[in-house]
């Protein structure tokens, strides 16, 4: 229940910050600089370490950003069959590291599709048996998602609900460590919601 209390303070001052920002800024353009912090994620893994993205606007209808995900992955979350669904058993523990550049095409007002190609790190480790994985792949990926600048009007506050589907050049085998499973790591997706700002 922690998470979910760092989740909704996090909100209240990144709402608060965005607020003061839109009041001290003019009228965002629809081509521009933006940058947001993860923030479904992370709540999911009690806000451990970092995951944002960076990006610009170039015209109505196509957008370049840089996602980056340092992610210390929770037990609860990997098992989760509703969440990472990454391990079946207990007690394995994970890191997460990621860069990926997106492309996105806006096809219907803010909706648009991507396509990505990226770098990701995959680290898990057993906390009772002396038993870990580490991989290291380029990927290749694409996507579905939302974004929107000066959401309820606030000027500047920036959401981008974005689902990315990547291919892992060198996948991850399954792997059994007594009672639990590593699943395989060859087609891998998200759900990402960023909240940031838009200049």
């Amino acid at each position: 229940m922690m998470w979910l209390f760092q989740f909704f303070r996090c909100a209240v001052v990144l709402a608060l910050m965005f607020y003061c920002v839109s009041v001290a800024q003019g009228q965002s353009r629809q081509e521009g600089f933006f940058v947001a912090y993860e923030i479904l994620e992370m709540a999911m893994n009690e806000f451990s370490n970092f995951a944002g993205e960076v990006g610009y606007r170039l015209n109505p209808k196509y957008q370049m950003r840089l996602t980056v995900m340092e992610v210390n992955l929770t037990e609860r979350h990997l098992s989760s069959k509703w969440e990472a669904a990454a391990v079946d058993g207990e007690n394995v523990e994970g890191y997460l590291r990621g860069y990926e550049a997106h492309i996105d095409r806006f096809f219907a007002g803010n909706w648009y599709v991507s396509g990505s190609v990226g770098y990701y790190e995959d680290r898990y480790a057993h906390t009772e048996l002396d038993e870990s994985l580490e991989n290291r792949t380029f990927t290749v990926g694409s996507g579905i998602g939302y974004a929107r600048a000066n959401l309820f009007g606030i000027r500047g506050l920036y959401v981008n609900f974005d689902i990315p589907v990547r291919y892992y050049f060198n996948h991850i085998e399954k792997t059994q460590w007594g009672d639990t499973t590593i699943r395989p790591h060859v087609v891998v997706n998200n759900i990402w919601l960023f909240v940031g700002y838009k200049f």
